[in-house]
């Protein structure tokens, strides 16, 4: 199973160049068999219609919620739905009930 690694250094954003928030690699591949990169960049997330949870975990993010341990629950949802977004634009969908483990 992956970790979180945090890094001092995130990469550009690969739509406009500019610094991202969060960079992720998602934990399956697309239907090509490449890695899922999820990018969250303020220039290019904060108001896209198509793309409400990002805009509002830029929001989260912008307001200080990050910093803020009280506001972990609200954090922690809003990246659940950004990777829900994410996934999505690739055809991927987290299912609710995940088969039992044996």
């Amino acid at each position: 199973m992956e970790r979180v690694r945090r890094s001092a250094r995130l990469p550009r954003c690969s739509r406009c160049g500019g610094e991202l928030i969060v960079s992720a690699v998602a934990p399956e591949n697309d239907k090509q068999g490449r890695p899922i990169h999820l990018e969250l960049c303020a220039a290019c997330d904060t108001g896209d219609v198509d793309r409400p949870a990002a805009g509002l975990l830029v929001q989260w993010f912008t307001d200080g919620g990050g910093k803020d341990t009280s506001r972990a629950p609200e954090g922690a949802h809003l990246l659940m739905e950004w990777t829900r977004e994410c996934m999505a634009a690739h055809a991927r969908h987290r299912r609710e009930n995940p088969p039992e483990q044996h």
